[in-house]
């Protein structure tokens, strides 16, 4: 895995990210900034100088370009348009804080899962999660899904993030010099996130078959790779997980289910909870979210 010292200061990693100033503008003149700005548009449904548009059309316009554009410099306008555009879109889908969570401990006291006390449950978009560092299940070159439509994790974090977290990925990319690594990890800033840090992860993709061990080892490798990561950094106290590798890359929910508890389970014992003090897995769907409460409630420690 590439070191955090191999690229923490070209991507400025220790810096905060600033908060945009109060300006008088609406969100369509911000827009037709924004968009006016980014080279090789290629939405075609939209023109901020001849329409109006409510907010969620305001958002998709710029999300959609944001997931489409390849990593490239940004002059400062447009940066300070796209900036207060998703800080505000931020402000309008609401917040909610991982540290004030209800842990599993609290959830399901009669659980014998180790870790109960530092791990929760969330059911919501990872949009809205103020956590100290978000896990994006990341593409082999960093760079983003580009298929604006596809509800995935990567579309929204990096649509949200804003388009500095498609550059930082490009720099490490570079400095890399190859694709990520399924397994590895790698750290920058969420930017326009409430969310502090995004974890960048690639998880093991499977064309059908039976499981391997390796395969199962290449999943536990990212959850570990990530809290690794975190706990380098220092400032990190809470991580949220989503489902890695269960979407498009196919690996069964249950199975995938038990790796990611088991793993986190096993690091936080060994490493304690002095620094990740909260381990939050975000879930989507009923029937995912019953998946988990099915495994906590059957679970026998080791």
């Amino acid at each position: 895995m590439l070191p955090l010292s191999a690229y923490r200061e070209a991507i400025r990693l220790d810096e905060p990210f600033p908060t945009p100033v109060d300006d008088p503008r609406s969100n369509l003149d911000l827009l037709r900034v924004a968009l006016g700005g980014l080279k090789n548009r290629r939405y075609p449904g939209i023109d901020p100088d001849l329409s109006i548009f409510p907010q969620k059309e305001l958002a998709f316009a710029l999300r959609h370009e944001l997931v489409l554009r390849g990593p490239e410099p940004i002059d400062d306008e447009v940066t300070d348009a796209i900036n207060l555009l998703l800080y505000r879109h931020s402000a309008h889908m609401g917040r909610t804080t991982a540290e004030n969570l209800m842990r599993i401990s609290d959830m399901m006291p009669a659980s014998d899962y180790g870790s109960a006390r530092n791990v929760a449950m969330w059911r919501g978009d990872v949009r809205e999660l103020a956590a100290d560092a978000v896990v994006n299940a990341a593409m082999p070159n960093l760079l983003g899904c580009k298929d604006p439509l596809h509800p995935c994790i990567d579309n929204y974090i990096q649509g949200q993030g804003g388009p500095w977290i498609r550059n930082d990925c490009s720099v490490i990319r570079e400095i890399q010099g190859k694709d990520q690594e399924v397994g590895d990890a790698v750290l920058t800033r969420g930017y326009r996130l409430p969310a502090r840090y995004v974890l960048h992860t690639l998880g093991p993709h499977l064309n059908g078959g039976e499981i391997t061990d390796e395969d199962r080892e290449k999943l536990a490798a990212c959850y570990t790779s990530c809290l690794d990561l975190a706990l380098e950094k220092g400032d990190i106290h809470n991580v949220s997980f989503c489902a890695l590798s269960t979407g498009r890359n196919n690996f069964p929910f249950e199975e995938a289910t038990h790796i990611a508890l088991d793993t986190v389970n096993q690091w936080l014992q060994y490493h304690g909870t002095d620094v990740i003090e909260l381990v939050v897995f975000n879930i989507f769907e009923d029937a995912d979210a019953e998946g988990y409460m099915q495994a906590l409630e059957s679970w026998v420690e080791d």
